[in-house]
């Protein structure tokens, strides 16, 4: 893993590719903020660095703040908002905000589902006509109900693999698109 080209993003922008040492020595020096999203091609989505095994470890856990430091020194700072309160977005966890901005995409997950349940049911099918066909006696119905739980899985895999390529298609040209906006 240390051996890929990292993407970062710095003041809102994806950066890079940049090399795995790199990128650790700009999360050391500070200049990638604590909530900073890393990528590598081997990774299915944008990630906090911090949920990274390769960069979690530079992580510093936070320190509690002086509960005298948060007094308001005159009434002008009272009237202030408070610097913890966050907007109703910022309270939604970052996996369930990645899925209500379509940052990350459920159809491939779907697919996964959709393969196990349309391989299940190709091989109950097959084997229910394979069984009833051998009950009958009927050799069509045998080679059918086979060929069914044999080719059935294969069918629905490739169908299914299909469907990912088109996602991934879609992500490789949204990628390609803000990189030509960024050189703009």
């Amino acid at each position: 893993m240390s051996d890929q080209n990292w993407h970062v993003v710095i003041q809102g922008k994806g950066q890079g590719p940049f090399p795995f040492l790199t990128v650790q020595n700009m999360i050391k020096e500070g200049k990638v903020s604590k909530d900073a999203l890393v990528w590598t091609p081997t990774m299915a989505a944008w990630t906090c660095w911090r949920e990274v095994p390769a960069f979690a470890f530079l992580a510093t856990p936070e320190k509690p703040q002086d509960s005298l430091s948060q007094i308001p020194l005159n009434r002008l700072e009272a009237s202030a908002p408070s610097p913890s309160l966050k907007i109703p977005f910022e309270m939604v966890p970052n996996n369930i905000w990645d899925y209500l901005s379509f940052k990350r995409m459920i159809t491939p997950k779907l697919v996964n589902i959709f393969f196990w349940i349309g391989t299940i049911i190709s091989i109950v099918m097959g084997l229910g006509l394979f069984i009833i066909s051998l009950v009958n006696i009927n050799s069509q119905g045998i080679l059918m109900g086979f060929l069914t739980m044999l080719l059935g899985p294969l069918v629905i895999r490739i169908y299914c693999e299909l469907l990912i390529v088109f996602f991934m298609i879609n992500e490789t040209l949204t990628d390609i698109s803000k990189t030509l906006e960024q050189k703009k």
